[in-house]
């Protein structure tokens, strides 16, 4: 019995400082917890009262025969009652939704029936009864209810999963080996010739795995605002949603986060990420606030109108300047809610929603509105993520298409070069915009690869059609500022032109300003395509980005006048073509005029003193086959 009183009560202590971890370490408010809780505090009592009726035993005959089965009565009460709530436990981890059923039944009537034997014992001994040596013994009926209450365990785990809406197998394997484990310690307390309770020395054990094994708290915890993660937040709302708790989700997200943090370093704005979480602490009714992106925190309410007026108390308190390193940052905020079930009652179309206002995408982050996040809200982010898939597709299957524009020399007279354009079909197989895919492209970085496929089958292009020898003198092909910082880029293009013979001196790479994101690493790549022998050209000169400081500071020896500023130029609605190419001529660079639709267009430009003209007046951009026929009809026809 000594052995019993050391085990049990070493393993109070240690549940005891279990249960003080689990108070100063931040749970997730959900029913899981909760119940974890309460078994806890019951397995504690029984370990209590386990030592005590272990204590009681060893002074038989010198404590009323009343007392020790009043303490054997509340040992076995509160022993029940842990199964039962560990029971409860287990179904909570699956989001099982309790209903009146024939495991209900099954179940509650057994712990019911137990609990009528136990509190009828002292009178029957069906459930224990104290010998004539003074001691307490197990009767008949204590033996059978401790298997039945073995075949609840396994009963409840195998409804859990069953009719659980949490669907996740290795917590059923670990809930399944726990209930093994416990089973034979069961069955080796029963045949053991020594009392030390290895039952419930066991599930002492096995609360602490549970507990450690169900994803440390950490895991729901970001350390650098001390709130709960996007991992916590989706816990919480899989719940919700589980068991059709109305509820409606707020989210306050910083403007161009993930451009400050190209200025500044993430540890640099961990104040400033702290600060927006005290302030939704103190405004928010709910203190759960969750930081669910680097930008983007989220706080869980119970009705639109509550949102409404969080987002109320918050816009008029968020600052719009920080103080990083010393400098005044200004920025703006975006405000999102969407409710379920009103909004959606799928719950992977909200979760779609809440990462859609957590995305970087231009046009739906609108600065301090508060935007409701409906189903036309996903159309967008829909059309990204089937766009990026086709792409993927297009980089696997080597499926991305070429079209070949001809770029007409003034002093050649005929067609010297061609622009490169790529070509990528939807599922329908019609032709995606080609500035939206390439946009697509570059953010996901996978315009590396598809850009070096472009390049592969512009080389193969060339030489399966002997392109140069029909008057062609070099390749314009767009190049990314995606591209620019991949410090192997210029090594891996040399190889693929090496490959197919091709000089390198016969590529022209264009670069448009208005996408520029990192200029020290694209002049540095400009330069090294130079120094080996390409070209450069200054794409879409006079969009609205490009500025004559470009001209002169970047490593570029074409400049391509974008086709709006000639056309507003011919219509009258500018001269600013008057100074421009002048200007242009005098830095030493050539001119290539795009959009060139009319003879009035091309007058224009010889007047002006352009050098290479590209447009629909020509062609418009054509397939391999087309291009080559139209190739030479056209330089034959200017040769002749």
């Amino acid at each position: 019995m000594i052995y019993n009183i050391h085990f049990e009560l070493a393993t109070a202590v240690m549940l005891f400082i279990l249960v003080l971890v689990y108070f100063i370490r931040e749970s997730l408010p959900i029913r899981r917890n909760r119940q974890f809780l309460k078994t806890l505090f019951f397995l504690i009592v029984d370990t209590i009262l386990s030592a005590l009726q272990c204590y009681a035993g060893g002074f038989v005959g010198k404590i009323p025969d009343i007392y020790i089965c009043v303490l054997n009565i509340f040992v076995y009460l509160t022993g029940i009652i842990f199964i039962v709530c560990y029971n409860s436990y287990v179904l909570s981890i699956f989001h099982y939704k309790k209903v009146i059923n024939f495991y209900s039944v099954i179940n509650y009537g057994i712990f019911f029936a137990a609990a009528i034997l136990i509190v009828t014992s002292p009178l029957t001994g069906w459930y224990f009864y104290i010998g004539s040596d003074g001691i307490i013994h197990s009767g008949m009926a204590r033996n059978i209810m401790n298997v039945l209450y073995l075949i609840t365990m396994f009963m409840t785990i195998a409804v859990a999963k069953m009719s659980g809406k949490k669907k996740d197998k290795k917590l059923y394997r670990m809930i399944l080996v726990t209930d093994i484990i416990i089973t034979m310690a069961a069955i080796a307390d029963s045949i053991s010739k020594n009392s030390v309770g290895i039952t419930m020395i066991v599930a002492n054990m096995c609360t602490f795995l549970l507990y450690f094994s169900m994803k440390s708290p950490d895991y729901y915890l970001d350390i650098r605002t001390g709130r709960f993660n996007l991992n916590g937040f989706m816990e919480v709302l899989r719940e919700k949603i589980d068991y059709n708790e109305s509820v409606s989700c707020f989210l306050i997200r910083v403007q161009n986060y993930h451009a400050i943090c190209r200025i500044y370093d993430e540890e640099s704005l961990q104040e400033v990420q702290r600060q927006i979480a005290e302030i939704l602490y103190y405004k928010a009714e709910d203190k759960n606030i969750y930081h669910i992106g680097a930008a983007t925190f989220a706080v869980f309410v119970d009705s639109t109108e509550m949102a409404k007026k969080l987002y109320e108390k918050v816009v008029k308190v968020m600052p719009h300047q920080w103080n990083v390193k010393r400098e005044a940052l200004s920025h703006e905020y975006s405000y999102y809610y969407v409710t379920y079930p009103d909004d959606s009652d799928d719950a992977e179309d909200i979760i779609q929603r809440i990462h859609y206002a957590r995305s970087d995408h231009k046009g739906h982050h609108k600065p301090n509105e508060l935007i409701h996040l409906r189903k036309e809200a996903l159309e967008e982010a829909r059309r990204f993520k089937e766009v990026a898939h086709r792409i993927e597709e297009a980089i696997l299957d080597n499926s991305l298409e070429l079209n070949f524009q001809p770029i007409y020399s003034f002093e050649k007279n005929r067609i010297t070069s061609l622009e490169v354009l790529s070509r990528l079909k939807d599922g329908k197989h019609n032709y995606i915009n080609p500035e939206y895919f390439i946009h697509v492209a570059e953010i996901n970085h996978t315009i590396i690869q598809l850009s070096r496929q472009m390049f592969e089958k512009t080389c193969r292009f060339a030489v399966d059609n002997n392109i140069f020898d029909r008057g062609i003198n070099d390749m314009n092909i767009n190049i990314s500022p995606i591209q620019c910082q991949d410090k192997h880029l210029v090594q891996d293009l040399k190889k693929i032109a090496a490959k197919y013979g091709i000089p390198f001196e016969r590529f022209h790479f264009e670069i448009t300003e208005s996408r520029l994101t990192d200029e020290k690493a694209v002049r540095e790549t400009l330069t090294k395509l130079k120094e080996n022998g390409a070209k450069i050209a200054l794409d879409d000169f006079g969009t609205g980005y490009s500025n004559i400081a470009s001209i002169m500071l970047m490593p570029i020896d074409f400049v391509k006048i974008d086709k709006s500023l000639l056309w507003s130029y011919a219509s009258g609605d500018n001269e600013f073509l008057n100074e421009l190419m002048p200007m242009i001529r005098g830095e030493g660079k050539k001119i290539i005029a795009e959009g060139i639709e009319t003879e009035e267009h091309i007058e224009i430009l010889r007047r002006m003193g352009g050098d290479f003209l590209q447009g629909y007046y020509y062609s418009k951009p054509l397939n391999e086959e087309n291009f080559i026929r139209f190739l030479d009809a056209r330089n034959n026809g200017a040769q002749a």
